[in-house]
């Protein structure tokens, strides 16, 4: 498996809570910029295919447009750049996702999306209480969200949702309004992040100067479990630790991120992985980008040594239902690093938690029970 990612970094607004790389719509050179990313996917992607090809990636590819908006490409800019990278992927092609924001989703827009190639769609609804997204700086309203989805269900048969949990002024009941109303429309992938409040974003900027009051830790694991109940009740898996699907239905780009697949990013701040161990990052230039379009000199790069390509696996592979395959940790890493694995997760595999162990051992992988989801960053950093 092979990933390619382009990341498109135009925004109408800014979301408050957001610290992704983006710029304002009205900076947006769309000539510019497609011409850029293509160049950089032309100057870069044999060097990728070298190297997936070194690091056994097989030939199966999956897209994903990113950022940022990408539904604010026009039609004839993203009919260009969905060209590009599905010659790049030449390969399987087994999903092309494109992020999407409620407010530009027309009928158009959705036909146009299909026919050039999208197969799924994740959409940034977040919340379906209209107090909720204005606290956030969400420009849509939970009528406009679910019209939204109903146009895309007519082009679309695989539309994840995403979820924020712990906002300002929400509440378990609240919450379970926003629930109802993602089950009612019955996506086939649910992404449920919690809050976070960012250095240097106009939402912490709100939360420092006492203008807005967080949610409370324990208010927001209660609201956690909520969702994953009652997604499971209806059938959801929760196969990563933030997204939940129907059977069949996880997202395979960012799956490939966890399993340490090879990447390749485009656009200004994207970032690739080779698949072994080398990190790229396009530095966040966004003038230098679209004026003389990308150059090497952009790129930073990272060589991970043993411990950081092992703490990284230990990091993704916990995040994954599946947890991690012991298997290949002791191939990559060695039978005495596999045991001191074992041996460290030990005390969370006993009953001194009161809902029960919060790791298990089965069929060869380590992985995390519910209870153990609930506390993941305190076992991995154990782990560590």
């Amino acid at each position: 498996m092979r990933g390619y990612y382009l990341h498109v970094p135009f925004c109408r607004h800014k979301c408050l809570y957001c610290d992704f790389f983006t710029a304002g719509h009205r900076l947006a050179d769309w000539d510019s910029f497609t011409r850029a990313a293509i160049g950089e996917m032309a100057a870069r992607l044999p060097i990728f295919n070298e190297e997936s090809d070194r690091a056994s990636a097989g030939k199966e590819s999956t897209i994903y447009f990113g950022g940022g908006s990408p539904s604010l490409l026009p039609p004839e800019h993203f009919r260009a750049l969905a060209d590009c990278f599905l010659n790049a992927a030449r390969s399987e092609l087994r999903e092309f996702t494109v992020e999407v924001n409620p407010e530009d989703v027309t009928e158009e827009s959705a036909a146009l999306w299909k026919s050039a190639g999208a197969t799924r769609i994740s959409m940034g609804i977040q919340s379906l209480v209209d107090s909720e997204l204005k606290s956030i700086g969400r420009r849509h309203t939970a009528d406009r969200a679910l019209r939204a989805f109903e146009i895309l269900r007519k082009e679309f048969s695989n539309i994840s949702v995403d979820l924020i949990f712990g906002l300002p002024g929400q509440t378990e009941k609240t919450l379970s309004q926003t629930l109802e109303g993602f089950i009612s429309l019955r996506p086939e992938h649910v992404s449920a992040y919690s809050l976070m409040y960012e250095e240097r974003t106009a939402l912490t900027a709100l939360r420092d100067s006492g203008r807005i009051e967080p949610v409370e830790e324990t208010s927001s694991l209660r609201m956690f479990e909520m969702i994953s109940g009652k997604l499971a009740e209806e059938g959801y898996q929760q196969y990563e630790l933030s997204n939940y699907s129907l059977p069949g239905k996880e997202s395979i780009h960012n799956s490939s991120y966890w399993k340490r697949t090879p990447y390749l990013g485009i656009g200004p701040s994207a970032h690739s992985y080779n698949g072994t161990n080398r990190r790229r990052a396009n530095r966040p230039d966004l003038f230098a980008y679209l004026r003389q379009g990308w150059s090497p000199e952009m790129v930073e790069e990272e060589i991970l040594d043993s411990d950081q390509l092992r703490e990284e696996m230990i990091m993704t592979g916990l995040r994954m239902r599946e947890g991690i395959d012991l298997v290949e940790f002791e191939i990559k890493f060695g039978k005495r690093a596999m045991e001191t694995l074992i041996k460290e997760a030990t005390p969370f595999m006993s009953d001194k938690f009161p809902e029960g162990p919060a790791a298990m051992l089965a069929e060869g992988h380590l992985s995390l029970t519910r209870r153990g989801i609930m506390i993941a960053d305190e076992i991995i950093a154990a782990l560590f």
